[in-house]
């Protein structure tokens, strides 16, 4: 393995914007240790991004300080060999069940990297090997139980209920199919995925009247609607008085 550069516990101000359409040039791990936006989506501390060299970059702070772990790295045959045997996945943000395992080996790795030790390279050829191990014993697996991040999302479409939320980002996220991403949904908040979307939407748009003093009208307009009588009977149905 090429080591080019580590970062460690990166603090990064709430305009940090990093876009690369054509990739770094090398690998990039991405331990992602606070809110970020990736391709114009949220995703939460926890997250992991393996990018490879050639594949499209575009994250940055969600409006608040951002913080991560990277490492820009070029992987041997061997190597690319055991990733695919691990199944790490490649270019797409997965969930990590303890990122504090991931981020303490990437602290002792770039040690390592930047010593004066005359067999820091082996050493941290063999660190790498054991993270590309850790990486795949703490990615999230299908079918695991999933609530904790299911509560995550629809907290989140409460908060910043225009945001672009899809159920396919999601299912990715957590190694489901959508239609299951859906199902878990469903049975947890008992209401569909989309619908809860909506209900937000509606929600945000009574609070707007509450505590703006919004006319119908105007709450409707910014819920999407055209019609205020529709927008009336939906708020009715989902928050009646």
């Amino acid at each position: 393995m090429r080591m080019d550069e580590i970062g460690w516990h990166h603090i990064h101000d709430a305009a940090f914007h990093n876009i690369r359409p054509e990739g770094a040039g090398d690998w990039l791990l991405l331990l992602i240790k606070s809110p970020c936006r990736v391709d114009g989506e949220v995703f939460p501390a926890g997250t992991m991004i393996l990018y490879t060299s050639e594949h499209s970059q575009d994250y940055g702070a969600d409006g608040t300080q951002y913080i991560d772990d990277w490492m820009h790295f070029e992987p041997d045959a061997d190597e690319r060999k055991l990733l695919e045997k691990l199944q790490i996945p490649l270019n797409t943000p997965v969930m990590l069940k303890n990122s504090n395992v991931l981020s303490k080996l990437l602290r002792e790795i770039n040690f390592e990297f930047y010593s004066a030790h005359h067999f820091r390279q082996e050493v941290v050829n063999l660190q790498f090997r054991m993270l590309l191990f850790q990486i795949a014993e703490q990615i999230v697996p299908p079918h695991e139980d999933i609530s904790a991040r299911l509560q995550w999302i629809h907290e989140s479409i409460y908060r910043k209920p225009f945001d672009k939320f899809s159920a396919v980002r999601f299912a990715a996220e957590l190694s489901v199919t959508p239609e299951q991403f859906e199902a878990a949904y469903q049975a947890q908040f008992g209401i569909a995925f989309a619908e809860d979307i909506h209900r937000s939407i509606l929600g945000y748009g009574k609070k707007r009247m509450k505590e703006a003093g919004l006319t119908d009208e105007e709450a409707a307009q910014i819920c999407g609607y055209s019609d205020t009588a529709e927008f009336l009977r939906d708020l009715a149905k989902y928050y009646p008085e």
